[in-house]
This record gives C-alpha cells, sequence and structure tokens, in this order.
C-alpha cells in the first residue's frame, strides 16, 4: 500500500507510518542548521508501527488507517490491490523496517571512487489472503571507513553523498580486526521492510 501523494515509494509510507505515531515533533529536525562535519546516522534498529483499518473504500482502493495516537493515513493499494477485497474494518496494518546489517565488506584499492548501487527484491501475499509486500534492499557502497569497533562489530563509513551512518556488521566471517580507518570498502548493506495486514483476532 502507498501513500496517494507518492504511489512509488514504499519508503515513504513507512516514513508515513512514524509520523502518524510520533506527530510533527520530528519536523523540528530539519530547522536545524547543517553542521560543517555532518554527524553519523545511528543504526537503524527494527521499527514497527501499526494501525486499525476504519474505512475501505473498494473502489478507489484506499484503506483509512488510524495510528495509535488517533492520526489517520489514508494508504491506496499498489500491487497488492488483488487482495483489497479481504481487507475490512478492524484489521490491524503493520509496517516493518528491519535493522540495516553489513553482509559483506571487502577492502578496495583506495583510488577507487564512491558510489551506490540498490537493488530491490519485491514479494507480495499470495492471492486469496489479506494483502501485504515486503521489499528486501540490497545497497553496495564502495565508501571510506571511518570507524571500526571491534568489539560491537560495528562499521562507520563515509558514503557517496559524504553521509557518515553507522551499521552493524552481520556476518561473523568478516575480520573486522583487520579493517583499518581510512580505507576504502565495497560494503553490502541489507535492510527489509514490509506491509502486513491481519485480522485483530489473528495470532
Amino acid at each position: 500500500m502507498n501513500l496517494r501523494a507518492k504511489p512509488t515509494s514504499l519508503i515513504s509510507v513507512l516514513a508515513a507510518a512514524a509520523a502518524l505515531a510520533i506527530g510533527a515533533t520530528g519536523v523540528a529536525h530539519a530547522q536545524k542548521p547543517q553542521a560543517k562535519t555532518p554527524a553519523p546516522i545511528g543504526v537503524a534498529e527494527e521499527a514497527v508501527v501499526s494501525g486499525k483499518v476504519v474505512d475501505v473504500d473498494p473502489q478507489s482502493k484506499a484503506v483509512l488507517v488510524q495510528g495509535p495516537r488517533g492520526n489517520l493515513v489514508e494508504l491506496v493499494a499498489g500491487d497488492e490491490a488483488k487482495n483489497i477485497g479481504n481487507v475490512h474494518k478492524g484489521d490491524i496494518v503493520t509496517l516493518t523496517r528491519g535493522a540495516a546489517v553489513v553482509a559483506a565488506l571487502q577492502p578496495v584499492d583506495s583510488k577507487d571512487t564512491p558510489l551506490l548501487e540498490q537493488v530491490e527484491r519485491v514479494s507480495h501475499a499470495a492471492e486469496g489472503g489479506k494483502p501485504g509486500v515486503m521489499r528486501e534492499i540490497t545497497t553496495t557502497i564502495t565508501a571510506q571507513i571511518t570507524k571500526v569497533d571491534v568489539a560491537k562489530r560495528m562499521v562507520t563509513f563515509r558514503g557517496p553523498r559524504e553521509t557518515l551512518r553507522t551499521v552493524k556488521v552481520q556476518d561473523p566471517n568478516i575480520d573486522l580486526a583487520s579493517i583499518k580507518q581510512g580505507q576504502m570498502a565495497k560494503i553490502v548493506v541489507r535492510e527489509v521492510v514490509a506491509i502486513t495486514v491481519k485480522s485483530p483476532n489473528a495470532g
């Protein structure tokens, strides 16, 4: 399901759902002056936002969802619309973003230019059930390592957009002790975002 204003972006739905849950408090951060040195982006822990379906319009494929604070967001079904008839008032819509993790890390030549490539794999709920979609995003980044925490298995790197990001290293076979601050590396980051719909009495 996607926001009507941005029907192609599942990330927009998650951002809207987060806003639905916390209100407008996060907007204030955008008003702060940008620092000369960008601060690292924190590790993306799993985020879950749930809301209750309060209205369904089968013709427009729109679903009105009420968040935990009473805020309302209208979602419009995309590819999963084939099951829109199975959505009913009272159903629970859950939006989940899994923690981003480093799945691979390989040192490269220091002359390599920072770059970023993304591949997305999308799967949908089975025919006949409640609608839902899961998107696995694999991002390959050539970036400079700025910090290595061997004990916590965390790496911080500076990407092509000069943004610092800290991510947990998932693969136990990656030897972080051999990774040095300042060197370039090819990093594969994986994260999962999903939307599911369930009946309130479903286990």
